[in-house]
């Protein structure tokens, strides 16, 4: 289904931030950057999980619909997002995750795109070896655009994650499985960084 708007600049003159959507930023001098674009109630779940791998150490920017109903209208596909808040902190950031969802409610799986294919590579291994589904990228969810949204920061590669609404709900509802995936992915980004 085709976006709504085709940039930030057109959704903003036709919602209202505060009411129609909202833009929630913990940024600090880390070079990580963790992303939700499409958070709140656009893509359930989302942006907990952002926050949750950020935790108090990383970057997180959440853009987060806030409508009673349709927030699917506010859904800006990632090579075309482009908030100027996101887009200036990107400027700093050399590791860039993005995280987003799938409708899937049933199975429990995620899917990782991106054009920093290593640090895919160690997040896929990391995340099996906790169990966790990873699949192929199906064509669509790849990431492989250098204006998505996970490709804009300084290295001009990064990774994104597809989860399963099923999955995300998990994550979100049961403590031990939300330890294990962000605890995975955290040790992997603190990996990568060192070996940078």
């Amino acid at each position: 289904m085709p976006d709504t708007y085709s940039n930030f600049q057109e959704l903003r003159s036709h919602e209202q931030e505060g009411r129609d959507y909202q833009i929630i930023t913990s940024l600090n001098r880390n070079s990580v950057l963790i992303i939700a674009p499409h958070g709140g109630k656009i893509e359930s779940y989302t942006s907990q999980i952002a926050k949750w791998i950020a935790g108090d150490e990383y970057s997180c920017y959440s853009f987060e619909g806030l409508k009673d109903g349709d927030n699917q209208m506010l859904h800006i596909t990632s090579h075309h997002f482009d908030e100027p808040t996101v887009l200036q902190a990107l400027q700093k950031a050399h590791t860039v995750l993005t995280i987003h969802g799938l409708k899937n409610s049933i199975d429990e799986y995620l899917l990782i795109g991106g054009l920093d294919s290593e640090f895919g590579a160690e997040l896929r291994v990391a995340l099996f070896h906790q169990g966790f589904s990873v699949r192929e990228s199906e064509q669509g969810y790849q990431g492989e655009m250098a204006t998505n949204l996970c490709n804009r920061g300084v290295t001009g590669k990064g990774v994104q994650l597809e989860l399963s609404f099923a999955l995300r709900k998990r994550i979100f509802k049961d403590a031990e499985c939300r330890f294990e995936f962000i605890d995975a992915i955290r040790s992997q980004i603190k990996a990568h960084m060192f070996n940078k």
